[in-house]
């Protein structure tokens, strides 16, 4: 039962960019950039994403182990957490202070989601309303 979700997403994904590359009144450059937007999305996703790792330098990891000075950003132990939908990234510390990590990438991805969104949606509506377009 849990790949029948997957499965009708697909389905209407399929059916929304198919009516999305026939809709008629929509300019090339917005078909083009609505596909092209769609893995600028993934990696700024994936950036939110690993923007609490310190995978490859721990010494400068995002979230520090130890407070930085006592009372400037947050007192007690520190973690990192990310969440993945809507994507955030933040440092958290004991006592509930949160610091944001890559906002400029949660913002391009913002940006992204709606670029693909919106055109999608009207590549869906027309292929509900005129289904025969699709055949061609």
């Amino acid at each position: 039962m849990t790949l029948l979700p997957v499965f009708v997403g697909l389905v209407v994904g399929w059916v929304a960019l198919r009516g999305l590359l026939a809709y008629p009144w929509l300019p090339g450059w917005a078909k083009a950039c609505a596909v092209l937007a769609m893995p600028l999305a993934a990696v700024a996703w994936v950036a939110v994403m690993i923007a609490d790792d310190p995978f490859l330098f721990p010494e400068t990891a995002p979230c520090p182990r130890e407070p930085m000075a006592e009372g400037v950003l947050g007192d007690g132990r520190v973690s990192g957490v990310s969440e993945p939908f809507p994507p955030r990234a933040y440092c958290v510390w004991e006592d509930g202070t949160t610091y944001d990590l890559a906002p400029g990438a949660a913002f391009v991805f913002w940006v992204s989601f709606a670029a693909v969104v919106v055109p999608l949606g009207l590549g869906l509506w027309h292929a509900v309303r005129n289904p025969k377009s699709l055949l061609r």
